[in-house]
C-alpha cells in the first residue's frame, strides 16, 4: 500500500505550499491530462492518467511511495475521495481541498448557495436530476455529455425558472 496519498484539488489558481510541497514528494501522480501536464511534478514520478478511477486506485493502493491524486476543484464534492477511500482499497487520504465548480459558479452568479440543492445529471440520471429542478427553486446540476444544459431545458420546457448556465468555470 501506498506510503501516502494526498489528493488535491485544484481549481486552476495557483497551487498552495500544501499542494506543491506533497507533489514535491510524489513518487506516483495521478490525474487528469492536464493535470499531469503541471510544471510541479517531478520528473522521476510515475504518471498515471486518471480515466477509470477504480483503476487509478487499484494502482495507487499498490504503488510503493509518496502518492498524489489531481482532482478538479473539490474532490471531496462528488469526487475522487469517496472511492478512494472505498474499503476495496483501504486508502487513507489527505486532502488538500480547492473551490468546487458548485462554489465558484455561484459565485461568478453573484447567488448564495447555502439554500441550493445539488444534483449530478449523467445520462442514466437525467431524469432524477430533472425531477430535482422541478421540486426546488435552486439547484446546481453538474452535467454531463449527453445531459447538458439542452437535454435539461428539452425537459424543463414547461417549468418557469431562470437557468444560469456555467462552462470551464477555470478559466478567465
Amino acid at each position: 500500500m501506498a506510503d501516502r496519498v494526498t489528493v488535491i484539488g485544484w481549481d486552476g489558481s495557483p497551487l498552495t505550499d500544501a499542494a506543491r510541497g506533497a507533489l514535491g514528494a510524489a513518487t506516483l501522480v495521478a490525474g487528469a491530462p492536464h493535470h499531469l501536464a503541471l510544471p510541479e511534478i517531478p520528473a522521476a514520478a510515475e504518471r498515471v492518467r486518471l480515466g477509470s478511477v477504480p483503476l487509478a486506485a487499484r494502482r495507487v493502493a499498490a504503488h510503493r511511495g509518496t502518492a498524489v491524486v489531481l482532482a478538479d476543484g473539490d474532490p471531496g464534492f462528488f469526487g475522487v475521495v469517496r472511492a478512494l477511500r472505498a474499503p476495496e482499497f483501504g486508502l487513507e487520504v489527505e486532502v488538500v481541498p480547492g473551490v468546487s465548480s458548485v462554489a465558484a459558479a455561484f459565485a461568478r452568479a453573484g447567488m448564495p448557495w447555502d439554500d441550493a440543492h445539488v444534483v449530478v445529471a449523467h445520462p442514466r440520471t437525467l431524469r432524477r436530476a430533472v425531477n430535482v429542478c422541478r421540486a426546488h427553486t435552486k439547484v446546481a446540476v453538474l452535467t454531463a455529455p449527453g445531459a447538458g444544459p439542452a437535454e435539461l431545458g428539452l425537459l424543463l420546457d414547461e417549468v418557469h425558472r431562470t437557468f444560469v448556465v456555467c462552462e470551464e468555470l477555470g478559466t478567465e
